[in-house]
């Protein structure tokens, strides 16, 4: 694969990730308007349960088998890609069945087990997800395998879509009986979302399998098949380590969902005034540090094809060239959304809810504030991950994160008991965990891809831009506010002179080259007229 084409993938999956997250927005700023904090408390508190599932039902499978998928087809074996594909497919059935059934059948336990029985009705909406993502999951690692990214990409959009629409319908016709059956209403909507994206899927690969069967035809026999049980054992072995590491995030957001509620009810606060702090977290300022992970979670899931393709071959050249266009990518997107969150936190939140009063608003933007210098570790994480697991080191990012969980979970059970400090305490935790992650990973990574990199180029220039492009904005904002006296056109405004100042800074400092360029699909063109204004260097 050229070092164009999984850019060209990452780029396609970034636009449909973009595209589901707009989308997504367009789903949880309206649903906390319906359902309010303390019914998107209770919609959070069924979340973290529910990913923790589904981690375990999908999140390692699919990388494994887009792996081994891509691995075959280096080789020429285009027959044993797709039995990896037909075993898989049969495991993550059975998988499927099992996590829905043990999330339905134990909704009451886990209710109890986070002291708010209302969350009862939520856990049971969703639990028949699980299911149906496992299946999904199948058909996205075979596609990703054969570098044909388009069908995951649509299958994405077509989730956040059918979220949208049946989960603001059902959440605005339950909200009456209470926020818990508000709740359950917008979960619901998530789990019919799913059969809509795995019928989608389902009619691709129905259209497909003539041009895949043709290729396995044409493909050389081998003498030696790979029985089932092996296949499976291959799987697995990639998949459980991607997979303990996955779900070590859900594990910390469920023990969230507990220590958090409880250790504010110890120091004086009620079940809804927890719920709802919990849901201003969760819900409110969560949600926003996860859009630049868009990018970040679609370039790692090109990368590991990618490395891993080039490992095969021994290709360490390739391998580091790969490795450094990845994590230049993701410090350019991930520092300057960390500033501007930072800056505009709170004039941010009061944007996108608008039903929120005054005091929530700036509780809300004050934990956004924090969380938002976690963005450049999160975003880090995803790509140092993807690397690592490229050149078989898929248990190292694991490690690493549990240290950084372990950390996360001792904070926030001392600080959240400290009334001054309180939910915020949480936050920091966050922060710490994916900081101390961040930093492990990248010394791996420079250990086991034998990557140098220039400290300046990788680190100072988007440091530089990024801080340049932050007093911009707020200056920008708090002028045209005293102008104005418009919080929506003053972030807007804000918003789009920090882009236009921080691209600005980018050619100003020399951070993109023509190099860099040249894995971008077109980027000959682009390098071509960025030559004519001025603007390229190197």
């Amino acid at each position: 694969m050229s070092k164009k084409s999984f850019v060209k993938g990452a780029a396609i999956l970034a636009t449909a990730g973009l595209i589901a997250k707009i989308i997504g927005a367009l789903f949880r700023i309206p649903l906390m308007n319906i359902i309010d904090t303390e019914g998107m408390g209770i919609y959070q508190l069924a979340y973290p349960i529910y990913a923790f599932l589904l981690v375990i039902s999908t999140a390692g499978i699919p990388t494994a088998i887009s792996k081994l998928v891509s691995e075959k087809v280096t080789l020429g074996d285009q027959r044993g890609a797709y039995r990896i594909f037909r075993t898989s497919f049969k495991l993550l059935l059975v998988i499927g069945t099992v996590t829905s059934l043990v999330l339905f059948v134990g909704s009451p336990l886990f209710a109890k087990m986070q002291s708010n029985e209302s969350s009862v009705y939520a856990l049971m909406a969703i639990a028949p997800a699980l299911f149906f993502v496992s299946l999904m999951s199948a058909y996205r690692g075979y596609f990703q395998g054969l570098q044909i990214m388009t069908p995951t990409a649509l299958s994405q959009i077509i989730e956040q879509f059918g979220k949208l629409i049946m989960g603001l319908i059902l959440a605005s016709a339950w909200i009456g009986k209470g926020p818990e059956y508000g709740a359950a209403g917008a979960l619901l909507g998530v789990t019919l979302s799913e059969v809509a994206a795995l019928a989608l899927l389902m009619g691709m690969f129905r259209r497909k399998k003539g041009e895949i069967f043709n290729q396995i035809r044409r493909s050389p026999k081998h003498t030696y098949i790979e029985s089932e049980r092996t296949l499976i054992y291959k799987i697995l072995n990639i998949a459980i380590p991607v997979t303990i590491g996955a779900s070590i995030i859900p594990i910390v957001n469920f023990a969230d969902s507990i220590i958090v509620i409880n250790r504010l009810k110890a120091i004086g606060y009620s079940k809804s005034q927890a719920t709802s702090l919990y849901g201003m977290l969760t819900g409110g300022a969560n949600p926003i540090i996860s859009f630049p992970s868009i990018f970040t979670v679609a370039l790692a899931m090109s990368l590991v094809p990618a490395i891993s393709e080039s490992y095969t071959g021994k290709d360490w050249n390739e391998i580091r060239l790969r490795s450094n266009v990845g994590i230049k990518l993701t410090l350019f997107i991930g520092m300057p959304a960390a500033v501007g969150m930072m800056v505009l936190s709170t004039p941010i939140i009061s944007f996108l809810y608008r039903n929120m009063d005054g005091a929530k608003a700036a509780a809300t933007g004050e934990l956004l504030g924090i969380l938002a210098i976690g963005v450049i570790f999160l975003t880090l994480i995803q790509t140092l991950t993807a690397i690592l697991q490229g050149v078989d080191r898929v248990t190292v990012p694991v490690k690493n994160l549990a240290i950084g969980a372990l950390c996360k979970i001792v904070l926030t059970i001392i600080l959240v008991g400290i009334p001054e400090i309180n939910v915020k305490g949480a936050a920091i935790g966050t922060v710490v965990c994916y900081g101390v992650a961040a930093i492990l990973d990248f010394a791996a990574v420079i250990r086991y891809a034998d990557i140098n990199f220039d400290v300046g180029d990788f680190m100072l220039k988007p440091a530089i831009a990024a801080g340049i492009m932050g007093i911009c904005v707020s200056l920008t904002y708090k002028y045209t506010f005293g102008l104005m006296k418009s919080n929506t056109k003053s972030t807007l405004l804000a918003i789009i002179v920090g882009i236009i100042v921080y691209i600005l800074m980018v050619f100003a400092t020399g951070m993109v080259k023509r190099q860099d360029l040249e894995t971008v699909p077109k980027g000959n063109k682009i390098a071509k007229i960025l030559d004519k204004m001025g603007l390229l260097r190197g």
